[in-house]
């Protein structure tokens, strides 16, 4: 296959008509009715191929193709009309993209010839050469237009998906941001604001054991609203703590852009401290990985599983992130400009990018350090 369709644009509808126009034609020009009524299943086979290929343009099309040619070749055996050629440019035009050009005009030749073959006697010799000479320009050319439109329409998706991934990237950033100022806000809150509260609470617990009986009852009352004043910095620490974590919706935003591809994702909870630099190694990634797989593949599911792991070495952490898609693979395919940008982008942040093969299946995979606040490694540990 030499490139997979991608664009959205339903071709039902014209496909459907043209299908419609060589099957009266053909049964009208029918040598008799047995040949006629061996048409009818011809017909509808066509029909239901035809449906296949345009709900599944990028699968078995070798087998597609094959099968078409010999419907095809089946058909000219019961009619003596040149408008069954409408096949052949059908054929032409929903198999340009995947076929190279030496390859449709070999089919188109081949279609060709066997039509004087069998009509050859019919004609008594006087090949109609005017007449296959203009259907085999209109068919290449018809291949011709085809894959331009095809590339350019292929091109205008692709554009859409960038743009789509380019507005959820930013809209995860600006919300990340406003994050990331809450943490910092309940980090403050929780290194000044408790600290003293806690020291003013210990201090009137003090006075309020040395004070005298007329004061006893005031420093009580001072001691218990300064209690419940901490108490209540801490669970406005605690809940912010809790909901920092944008990765996750960060990423199921990213993945509801492409809903041409299903994509599951595995995030350990370990990561929900993550800041937003981290994330945004991790978000890039997986924007790379959907992008490749829809280029590249005829994948219809990817799976990312993201996780943290302890060095014991130098105790430190590292971030590990995988992506696998669910077509077999035999070879790491070459890297083109996204991957080497990716690997350009891991080595900022003294991470790294590697691909393997195990099991047919290509797995990609990004590691890189993970940095966290002091206060944040013992949540780690204890998870």
């Amino acid at each position: 296959m030499e490139q997979a369709i991608r664009h959205t644009t339903d071709w039902t509808h014209s496909t459907l008509a043209s299908w419609l126009g060589v099957s009266v034609a053909s049964l009208y020009y029918a040598h008799s009715t047995s040949t006629l009524l061996l048409q009818l299943p011809l017909h509808l086979m066509i029909l239901a191929l035809l449906w296949f290929v345009i709900k599944r343009p990028n699968e078995h099309v070798n087998r597609a193709s094959v099968t078409y040619f010999s419907l095809i070749i089946l058909l000219m055996t019961l009619t003596s009309t040149t408008l069954v050629f409408i096949h052949l440019v059908m054929f032409t035009a929903i198999f340009c993209s995947h076929l190279s050009p030496a390859r449709i005009i070999a089919f188109v030749g081949a279609i060709l010839s066997i039509y004087c073959a069998l009509n050859f006697e019919r004609w008594e010799g006087n090949i109609p050469w005017i007449t296959i000479i203009v259907w085999s320009f209109f068919c290449l050319m018809n291949w011709f237009v085809s894959r331009r439109i095809i590339e350019s329409l292929n091109v205008h998706y692709q554009s859409r998906q960038n743009f789509k991934e380019l507005k959820a990237t930013q809209s995860v950033m600006r919300a990340m941001s406003a994050e990331q100022e809450r943490l910092n806000l309940s980090r403050e809150l929780h290194d000044t604001l408790g600290h003293k509260l806690t020291a003013l609470s210990i201090n009137l617990d003090f006075a309020k054991r040395k004070a005298t009986s007329e004061s006893v009852k005031t420093l009580s009352l001072c001691h218990a609203l300064s209690q419940e004043l901490l108490e209540q910095v801490r669970d406005i620490v605690s809940n912010q703590r809790r909901e920092t974590s944008l990765l996750r919706a960060s990423l199921e935003h990213v993945f509801s852009a492409t809903p041409q591809l299903k994509c599951r994702l595995d995030l350990a909870e370990k990561l929900s401290f993550l800041d937003q630099k981290n994330s945004l190694c991790l978000i890039r990634f997986c924007q790379e990985m959907i992008s490749n797989t829809l280029k590249h593949t005829q994948a219809t599911e990817i799976a990312f599983d993201i996780n943290v792991c302890a060095q014991q070495e130098n105790e430190s952490y590292l971030v590990v992130a995988t992506a696998i898609h669910n077509q077999s693979e035999q070879a790491i395919p070459k890297k083109g400009n996204g991957l080497k940008g990716l690997e350009e982008r891991m080595a900022m942040v003294n991470g790294q990018f590697t691909q393997c093969i195990e099991a047919s299946q290509l797995i990609n995979k990004i590691t890189f350090p993970l940095q966290l606040a002091h206060n944040l490694v013992g949540e780690i540990n204890h998870d």
